[in-house]
């Protein structure tokens, strides 16, 4: 190992993880509804599983009913001090139920080896993680130099307010963590256990959400003009961001690694009222930018492509884009100290080191490594039970126990190398 932990104490910590605690907890917390907006009745069940810990725990409200559950390991001196955070809110809500047991609010044990139900895979699973490797440490005795964090936050799936889609059900993209890291959750470090299949994630892609909208003519069928109609119109501009995809993606390729594009939306007229044009249509676009580019810089590639294309185009003047939600990426060094921390101790624990990456998706890593908190994704979901890893819409969420007890192993030897061992 690189690091200096004493083996014989790792192994008194991992030898105690409660296999049973995991499942359950994990299972207990994937019974409760929470999706984004909605987080309150889990973020106080997890305030009492993180005080039932042997933790200090608090319940931050961030308004609308939402709360983090935020809890402090206390540490007795001499150590640095090691966050994880994990976010609440699930990707999809109840809502989904009728597509199977990997979108129900109902955690499932399949063959005692997998877990399913909405959350279980993001990210709940990992919050489970985290809670069970301090009970382990604390069983085994072990007294940490440097405090543990664990940060259960409200707000991270990637949803934002516009037009007239606002209240709490749309604000995410970090407000949970964004409070959190302002309102005393603070650390040396910080790992955030999204399911990222065992890899280690020290970069991610940022985003930016771009609307243009391609104004049109509101008349009555009868005296409707093609050309005018708002739709129509908006597939011209369509056409040349589809054009224009391909290469700013192979642009800013870095190795196999390429950011994406996504039209995520259309809108345009009302649907209950045929005998009308529309007054407008409306695209929606997420441009993903690698971690050191600026959502500005997408922004105006993508202006100077709807600009183009108005000049080419007069029947389109008035079409305007507009960015109406904008997150840089991030990245830490891969000889990070967090970094080789964790290569260290998964290399013991597993016979190898891991794979590392860089993801399109976004995460709290940019809010915590801006605030000065170096921070990775780390976590153990991700592996689908048919076989692959990512995420199956066919399957919904699941995790695998398995792959939890062994990053648990892995938390714990992070923990006693970060954090310090008290002797």
């Amino acid at each position: 190992m690189a690091n200096n932990v004493n083996k014989d104490l790792v192994r008194k910590a991992t030898d105690l993880i409660d296999r049973d605690r995991l499942v359950n907890l994990t299972i207990d917390l994937t019974n409760i509804p929470s999706p984004t907006g909605f987080e309150g009745d889990v973020a106080r069940a997890y305030h009492e599983v993180l005080k039932g810990a042997g933790m200090d725990a608090t319940l931050q409200p961030i308004g609308d009913e939402r709360y983090n559950a935020v809890g402090r390991l206390q540490g007795a001196g001499g150590g640095k001090s090691l966050m994880f955070n994990g976010h609440l809110d699930t990707s999809f809500g109840p809502e989904q139920a009728h597509r199977g047991i990997g979108y129900q609010c109902k955690g499932t044990l399949v063959d005692n080896e997998w877990i399913y139900g909405m959350g279980s895979f993001n990210m709940k699973f990992a919050l489970a993680n985290y809670v069970t490797a301090v009970e382990a440490i604390r069983k085994a005795g072990i007294r940490l130099g440097g405090d543990v964090v664990i940060a259960g936050v409200a707000g991270e799936i990637e949803k934002a307010p516009v037009n007239e889609y606002e209240g709490p059900q749309y604000q995410g993209y970090g407000v949970g963590t964004k409070f959190a890291i302002t309102h005393g959750a603070v650390a040396d470090f910080c790992i955030l256990g999204e399911p990222t299949n065992m890899m280690l994630i020290p970069r991610h892609c940022g985003t930016t959400w771009i609307k243009i909208t391609v104004p049109g003519h509101l008349i009555h069928t009868a005296w409707s003009e093609v050309d005018r109609n708002a739709i129509n119109k908006a597939r011209v501009v369509l056409d040349a961001i589809h054009e224009w995809i391909p290469g700013y993606c192979q642009r800013n390729r870095v190795g196999d690694f390429q950011p994406r594009v996504n039209v995520s939306a259309i809108e345009g007229g009302w649907p209950w009222r045929g005998a009308r044009t529309p007054d407008n249509c409306v695209i929606y676009l997420d441009v993903r930018t690698l971690p050191d580019v600026l959502p500005v810089q997408a922004f105006n590639e993508v202006r100077d492509v709807v600009r183009s294309v108005v000049k080419a185009n007069p029947h389109l003047e008035g079409t305007k884009a507009e960015i109406f939600l904008s997150a840089p990426g991030t990245s830490i060094p891969d000889d990070h100290e967090l970094v080789s921390s964790i290569i260290s101790a998964h290399t013991h624990q597993l016979g190898q080191a891991p794979q590392m990456g860089t993801e399109t998706w976004y995460s709290d890593a940019a809010h915590m490594n801006r605030y000065g908190i170096p921070t990775v994704n780390y976590g153990s979901a991700g592996r689908i039970r048919t076989g692959g890893g990512g995420f199956s819409t066919a399957q919904g969420e699941h995790t695998h126990i398995g792959d939890m007890m062994d990053i648990v192993r892995v938390y714990i030897e992070v923990m006693m190398d970060l954090c310090g061992v008290v002797e």
